[in-house]
């Protein structure tokens, strides 16, 4: 067994293994050495090496309220977007537009599409959407004397209360 461009694949002389090192295309020979006055025998092939896909690192903002957006990036090139969770957050899939729609999780997917036997490349990164927070609606009695007080209530949960105007 021989590769004509061992920069490009190279080969076990024993077993016929191939490994790929760079895209391009070489030729494989095995030779049969003639004996007793014959001439040796052999055949080729080609061999097409195909460069791997490369899906890159992921960055941007992973943290977003459920009405909120953010905009992922990938050093990858080449590949489509994907949500496992569309529920939690959706993206587009050629810009990497993130937008929240309910708490929880999704996992993001870049994903480009191997060729010439080369499997898939993928990137992953956790998107995690907080609920937006509900302040609610103020009820309650809001015209006092001067001297007198009142409780307000609110539909909204987790807040605090505090007045513009302490002194009126």
């Amino acid at each position: 067994w021989s590769s004509s461009s061992s920069s490009v694949a190279s080969i076990d002389a024993n077993t016929g293994a191939v490994t790929g090192a760079s895209a391009g295309s070489t030729t494989i020979t095995y030779t049969v050495v003639g004996t007793g006055g014959c001439t040796n025998a052999t055949t080729t092939t080609t061999v097409n090496v195909t460069a791997a896909p490369n899906a890159g690192t992921i960055s941007g903002t992973t943290a977003i309220c459920s009405n909120g957006s953010t905009t992922l990036s990938t050093t990858g090139t080449g590949g489509t977007w994907s949500s496992d969770n569309s529920g939690v957050a959706t993206i587009n899939t050629t810009t990497g537009a993130v937008t929240g729609v309910s708490a929880g999780t999704a996992t993001i997917t870049y994903t480009v599409v191997g060729t010439g036997g080369c499997t898939n490349a993928t990137a992953t990164s956790t998107i995690t959407v907080t609920a937006q927070p509900n302040a609610g609606t103020i009820s309650g009695t809001t015209a006092i004397c001067s001297n007198g007080s009142t409780t307000l209530s609110t539909t909204g949960t987790g807040g605090t209360w505090s007045s513009s105007s302490t002194s009126v």
